[in-house]
């Protein structure tokens, strides 16, 4: 029992998600932990990824478990992060996560990988890798209208993702690349 309330400790604070990594750490076994998926205490919604079953569930689930899936170096990308964070409207049928490694694993549908050189910086924002905003507003160039990339760098700023210059910044540069 003493495994389990530190493998729960653990996962509280990561949306109840736990990596067979971190419960290796832990010093708990493969056996352990099937055993306690087949009580109803542990879930695996992916390969090496484990959940605590009565963990309530929240809004950024999805994209926790996403960058969990992926691996320890993944993060969220370019308009997920805009998604995540309920900045502007986005296509809510991917989710963009970024990762230095190889990845081999079948990771199931609605996750696209984009590959990002080993010293790219992240930060995390309210308990999930993601990519800084500066860089996500940028990064979806190509996938997210120049007004809806607006309205995030402006929404950005209102909630404290953004510094009023990096906001005012981004704002220019959108505009700039509209005026072309």
């Amino acid at each position: 029992m003493k495994n389990f309330d530190e493998l729960y400790d653990l996962a509280e604070g990561n949306f109840g998600l736990i990596t067979y990594a971190q419960a290796r750490e832990l010093g708990v076994s493969i056996r352990e932990l099937d055993r306690w998926m087949r009580i109803g205490r542990l879930e695996r919604p992916a390969r090496g990824v484990y959940r605590v079953s009565r963990f309530p569930p929240s809004d950024a689930d999805p994209y926790a478990l996403a960058t969990e899936k992926v691996g320890a170096d993944a993060f969220l990308y370019g308009e997920s992060v805009l998604a995540f964070l309920k900045l502007a409207p986005t296509n809510p049928t991917w989710i963009y996560v970024s990762t230095a490694k190889r990845v081999r694993k079948a990771l199931g549908s609605g996750l696209k990988i984009v590959r990002c050189a080993a010293d790219y910086a992240c930060t995390n924002y309210d308990g999930v890798r993601s990519q800084f905003l500066v860089d996500a507003i940028r990064s979806c160039r190509d996938t997210v209208r120049p007004d809806r990339r607006i309205q995030a760098a402006e929404e950005g700023r209102r909630q404290g993702y953004l510094s009023k210059d990096e906001s005012r910044g981004l704002i220019w540069e959108i505009g700039n690349e509209t005026a072309k």
